[in-house]
């Protein structure tokens, strides 16, 4: 069931006045750009953004967005007081870490259920919950052709994930190990078909230069980039309000080339 703290929209109605919730700004908030007291409800999204890692590790973060703000700096918005977060995992309660961000340092990937709550002046506008999590990349492994100037790298499929990589770069050390040089791949996403879990990277294609090539100019090279892997399954069971879930398996990987 979803809690009923002034959903009015999901619990039963409005009164059909103003209230606090669309009347801003609040009082010190002075229509402050980047504070959240400076917008209504509705002008505002909150997003949680999470990355299950391939050790069952976790990245956690939320952020304010408003089409309302002006793109100048800050970008990031500031919780006002009037503005309460807090996540249940398997019913135990987690606030955020501190006033400056919109962390939460004590999940972990081990909860069959994890509920979302906004408050706004102690009522609840806005509510999400999921019953799974994506799952981590596990037993990636490549292999490298020096010949072909090919890579091929799998790793464990998990069923309804769909998977893409996506390639941050090619980083070489040159001779004596002095310093380093990047380059950018020239098409640096791919998109993998289910139930598929690998890819092939073609070196000379991606940086103009075959791994021979490259053997000859640097003492060693790596490719870095990371594994993204969606479920399908893992949506909202209940959801209200403008809370947004992007929640992704996020594994990092390095592929050395020599």
């Amino acid at each position: 069931m979803i809690p009923c703290f002034g959903l009015l929209a999901a619990c039963g109605g409005s009164d059909g006045g103003g209230s606090d919730e669309t009347d801003p700004p609040y009082g010190f908030c002075s229509n402050g750009q980047s504070l959240t007291c400076t917008y209504s409800v509705s002008e505002l999204e909150l997003t949680y953004t999470m990355y299950v890692e391939h050790d069952g590790g976790l990245y956690f973060r939320g952020d304010f967005y408003s089409q309302y703000k002006p793109p100048v700096y800050p970008y990031e918005m500031t919780v006002s007081d009037i503005d309460r977060l807090e996540i249940l995992q398997d019913g135990v309660l987690h606030k955020r870490d501190d006033s400056a961000s919109i962390t939460f340092s004590n999940l972990d990937t081990s909860g069959s259920n994890y509920e979302f709550y906004w408050y706004r002046n102690n009522e609840l506008v806005g509510y999400s919950s999921v019953d799974r999590l994506p799952e981590p990349t596990k037993n990636f492994t490549y292999e490298v052709f020096n010949n072909t100037s090919l890579i091929t790298a799998q790793w464990d499929a998990v069923p309804d994930h769909e998977y893409s990589f996506e390639m941050t770069f090619l980083n070489c050390t040159y001779p004596g190990g002095e310093r380093n040089i990047s380059f950018d791949a020239s098409v640096p996403n791919y998109s993998i078909s289910q139930p598929e879990s690998s890819f092939t990277i073609d070196v000379e294609t991606q940086f103009g230069e075959k791994i021979s090539e490259l053997m000859s100019s640097y003492q060693s090279c790596y490719i870095a980039g990371r594994i993204i892997g969606d479920s399908q399954s893992v949506i909202p069971t209940q959801h209200v309000g403008n809370i947004k879930l992007n929640f992704e398996a996020n594994d990092s990987v390095f592929i050395n080339l020599f």
